[in-house]
């Protein structure tokens, strides 16, 4: 017994190991890709919001920009990885320690179709703490995941898509309840309206955009005034 218990220590060890590592390795789109964007990177003399997201996100942050301008200085965050993907984390890190944000328009949810919602659930507490660590005086909104149209038929909603997008806003809205987190509904104002959305049932023509990011700012500009506490998640 002594001489084969070493061995088996050693192949558990790297049983686990190889285990660990399996479960932290992201599952990754045919595409991965990360646009972050700084305006006024270089000055302070406004606040400084960060909107993350997705490519609907960045569809309508032009928008958000312009209707903020003169009250804060606009970056964007936008990327295809999902909650669950430690590189999402790690590169919002980078993000947080360098500028001070003083409000934070986040969401995550339309990609990440290879996890889980269990897994998409598990991904907020980790989010949470980095921004607690890294943007304590932030004060955080969570937008919905907005829905999905059939591809070439905008005019039908794809309904295991949406299904999938309602299930994730739903874990995230109790999540954010729960903290006393205020959440921008981004599903509801474009649900019914399939003139909104291009032809691939994702993406929303200037009309729709300027429905989001009407939204959006309006949003922020309430938090830059002094509604919802920066404390009140802690």
């Amino acid at each position: 017994m002594k001489k084969w218990l070493p061995c088996f220590l050693i192949g558990s060890a790297l049983a686990v190991q190889c285990a660990v590592s399996a479960e932290s390795r992201p599952i990754l789109e045919s595409i991965e890709w990360t646009d972050i964007w700084v305006t006024h990177a270089n000055k302070r003399s406004l606040p400084r919001v960060l909107l993350a997201g997705d490519s609907i996100t960045r569809g309508y942050y032009r928008i958000v920009e312009k209707k903020l301008a003169g009250k804060a200085h606009c970056a964007r965050f936008a990327t295809s990885m999902f909650l669950a993907n430690p590189d999402y984390l790690e590169t919002l890190k980078i993000l947080l320690k360098r500028y001070d944000f003083a409000v934070i328009h986040i969401n995550n949810g339309l990609h990440g179709r290879g996890y889980s919602e269990e897994q998409y659930a598990k991904g907020f507490p980790p989010l949470f703490k980095l921004l607690k660590t890294y943007a304590p005086r932030a004060k955080i909104i969570w937008a919905a995941t907005t829905p999905v149209r059939e591809r070439g038929h905008a005019a039908k909603i794809d309904e295991n898509a949406t299904r999938r997008v309602r299930e994730r806003n739903r874990i995230a809205f109790e999540f954010m309840k729960k903290r006393g987190i205020p959440v921008d509904d981004l599903f509801s104002p474009v649900l019914d309206h399939p003139e909104y959305f291009q032809s691939d049932g994702v993406h929303y023509n200037a009309k729709g955009y300027q429905v989001l990011g009407g939204q959006v700012a309006a949003a922020i500009s309430k938090a830059l005034n002094g509604g919802g506490r920066p404390e009140a998640w802690r």
